[in-house]
């Protein structure tokens, strides 16, 4: 799948980077993917998958899928 992490969920990939190809064989839960890659759930406020903007559901993604996570997004 491809994996992009917007603003500062960069930093918890070893390597720092916005963009990551991981392999899934099969299917895996959004939020089993982020416990695997120490994202926390809070931390992620934007979920899009394949263009479709999710909030909050557990929903299955595969190898074919392009996700792409933000922090919440707060202004003053």
């Amino acid at each position: 799948m491809k994996l992009h992490l917007g603003g500062h969920l960069a930093w918890h990939d070893e390597h720092k980077r916005t963009n990551l190809d991981i392999p899934v064989d099969g299917s895996i839960s959004l939020n089993a993917l982020l416990v695997q890659l120490s994202i926390p759930r809070g931390e992620v406020g934007l979920i899009s998958i394949n263009g479709e903007m999710f909030e909050g559901e557990d929903v299955l993604v595969n190898d074919e899928d392009t996700i792409l996570l933000y922090p919440p997004i707060g202004g003053g």
